[in-house]
């Protein structure tokens, strides 16, 4: 359980959700809302952090905004990514070659979730964007299952049961049999292939890069609309996919797991 008395972590859960708010600016009363406090308390954690400078108050309507420090250290953060520094280069090789939207996944084992920390888009009008850094399932879609066939077995046990595998799509795996079954598939053939289950009409293409213990850390997908997915150049798209992941996997030091994270 959680320390809901924690200052630290209440200050955390407010900033958090003011970055993920999709307005400009929130009130005092709307964090206590979002954050189940009360206004007073709400009150004095964007105080706290208007005082730190991660947050700002607009002098004329007394709401908040985000402040130029939180901004500084966002984009510096996002600079010192390991994995996304030494993905672009490969990610961007990868779409020259084929033209199509490449995005470099990464899992969370603690939140059980993934991210889209980087994209590099084809040069298409008709192509598919994703949100990224935003959190998203890794029970459905390429990006998420050429990930969880490499999980641990309680870990995707959990993730069946804490999900539920509600369907993102009419096209989404909702049953446990199905997935066992197709999360076996992937890891045979070491890459994921699926169709709308993310985003409907997009053809998701994944292949997974692991750390240097074996350990899946995310992968690389590339999403293609359907009517321009032609199965005769599946082969060659996979090929120039699979390059990718083990270029990226040179540079990091990784090492595919010996044996398959399930039976």
């Amino acid at each position: 359980m959680q320390n809901t008395r924690n200052p630290i972590s209440k200050a955390l859960k407010a900033l958090a959700w003011l970055v993920e708010y999709p307005g400009a600016e929130v009130g005092v009363r709307e964090l206590a809302v979002a954050l189940k406090v009360a206004p007073s308390s709400a009150h004095r954690l964007l105080m706290g952090l208007a005082e730190e400078g991660f947050i700002r108050q607009n002098a004329e309507n007394g709401r908040y905004e985000l402040g130029l420090e939180f901004l500084r250290l966002a984009h510096l953060a996002s600079g010192k990514s390991p994995m996304r520094q030494r993905a672009l280069p490969h990610m961007r090789a990868l779409v020259d070659a084929c033209n199509e939207t490449a995005l470099l996944g990464i899992y969370d084992s603690v939140r059980q979730e993934m991210m889209f920390a980087a994209s590099v888009e084809s040069t298409h009008q008709l192509r598919y964007a994703l949100d990224l850094n935003k959190w998203a399932p890794v029970y459905t879609g390429a990006s998420g299952l050429a990930i969880l066939a490499f999980v641990e077995e309680a870990q995707v046990r959990n993730i069946i049961q804490r999900t539920r595998l509600a369907p993102l799509t009419a096209r989404s795996i909702t049953e446990s049999y199905r997935l066992t079954t197709e999360l076996g598939l992937i890891r045979q053939r070491g890459y994921a292939l699926t169709r709308g289950q993310r985003i409907p009409g997009a053809v998701g293409l994944a292949a997974p890069i692991f750390g240097s213990s074996g350990e899946v850390l995310g992968d690389i997908c590339l999403t293609i609309p359907e009517q321009r997915f032609d199965e005769a150049s599946q082969e060659h798209l996979i090929e120039l996919l699979l390059d990718c992941t083990n270029s990226i996997m040179r540079e990091i030091g990784g090492v595919r797991p010996r044996q398959p994270a399930l039976a």
